[in-house]
């Protein structure tokens, strides 16, 4: 007997080249679902240390909690899906039919029912940080609540159908049963829909406060909201394409639906835990005071970047932190100081209240 060539009598009978594709799937997922917890479970340290390397007086501790039960859940729904796969390939490997059956018969097992809840929460967690994140950015005005709003529960009401619907007694095909597929496709495509739009809403309101910094205060001082627009772009668009790719797999009842899926629930913590890291490095925008900017515009939120480089005004070096009225104060002064100095430039009262015409006035 050769001992290093198998021989394909020793392959499982009964069991069909389609069949065995399907079960390699199931294991080539579960591996990927292990390298995307290895990933989460390093933003996790990461963004700890970083958090506490920062001055107690600039620590958001809501960040340390977030992230602190996102990974409690990752961790839970990781080893329930681990217990699974366990039970699936070791415990009741002779079932009849193999692990496809069982993994269809036993999908709404309490295990593996325990880590979907734990991912169903998590993408809760996610959500919602992205509508906290949209309302932050918007000042907090009530009136952009609805719509999102609206999204964000009907996303939670049909992952709870979802749920439901597997664990009804007497459901076949459990995840797989028309009810839960409709159930899922509402909800994942409630989830990709609300983290799109409200990226989109988000990156174009920080490219609009560029437009104004860059005018008032010059390129220097714009660049740390082209950082946070790219790292928003880019963390919607890992969660969302992830999803996409699933759905269409899911639909068409693809093999490879198995390979995608069990990394998703850790894809959905990555996301925003890595935000939560920029935030703790102090590369994200922290909270701003609704109606600071007497011309009703709001305000422009803060960045906190330890860029140490000056510009020609008399701004901090060690932090870039621009609102509207301190920008009108700056441009005020140096027009004032112009006007003394030079008599034959005529001072306009009204352009005070216009900053951007000042700061280009004095380039």
């Amino acid at each position: 007997m050769s001992t290093t060539d198998p021989s394909s009598d020793y392959k499982p009978p009964g069991l069909t080249e389609w069949e065995l594709f399907n079960e390699r799937c199931i294991l080539v997922g579960m591996i990927l679902a292990g390298v995307a917890y290895g990933i989460l479970f390093t933003i996790v340290c990461l963004s700890y240390n970083a958090f506490f390397d920062r001055p107690k007086n600039k620590r958001s501790s809501w960040i340390l909690y977030y992230t602190g039960l996102m990974f409690i859940l990752a961790t839970l729904g990781f080893a329930a899906n681990t217990k699974f796969i366990e039970m699936t390939f070791v415990d009741y490997r002779n079932i009849p039919g193999g692990p496809n059956v069982f993994t269809i018969v036993f999908y709404a097992n309490w295990v593996n029912m325990f880590a979907f809840v734990s991912y169903v929460l998590m993408s809760w967690l996610a959500d919602g940080l992205v509508l906290y994140r949209f309302m932050l950015i918007y000042d907090m005005r009530l009136i952009f609540l609805p719509l999102p709003g609206l999204m964000y529960l009907a996303m939670i009401a049909m992952s709870i159908c979802l749920a439901v619907s597997m664990m009804r007694p007497g459901t076949e095909m459990s995840f797989w049963s028309q009810s839960a597929v409709q159930f899922a496709l509402a909800y994942w495509s409630l989830s990709v829909a609300l983290n799109v739009s409200l990226t989109l809403l988000i990156s174009g309101r920080l490219i609009s406060m560029r437009r104004r910094v860059r005018k008032v205060m010059g390129n220097d001082h714009s660049t740390p909201y082209a950082f946070v627009v790219s790292m928003l772009i880019e963390s919607a668009a890992l969660y969302s394409v992830w999803v996409i790719v699933f759905i269409a797999l899911y639909t068409t009842n693809s093999p490879a639906q198995h390979i995608i899926f069990p990394p998703l629930g850790q894809i959905q913590g990555i996301a925003p835990l890595l935000i939560n890291f920029r935030v703790s490095q102090g590369k994200a925008w922290s909270r701003s005071k609704a109606g600071q900017n007497t011309e009703g515009e709001g305000t422009i939120p803060e960045f906190s970047s330890g860029d140490t480089t000056r510009n020609d005004t008399d701004l901090p070096a060690t932090q870039v932190s621009i609102n509207v009225n301190k920008t009108k104060d700056v441009a005020r002064d140096r027009r004032l100081s112009s006007a003394t100095t030079d008599p034959d430039r005529n001072l306009n009262l009204d352009d005070f209240d216009h900053p951007t015409t000042i700061a280009e006035g004095n380039q």
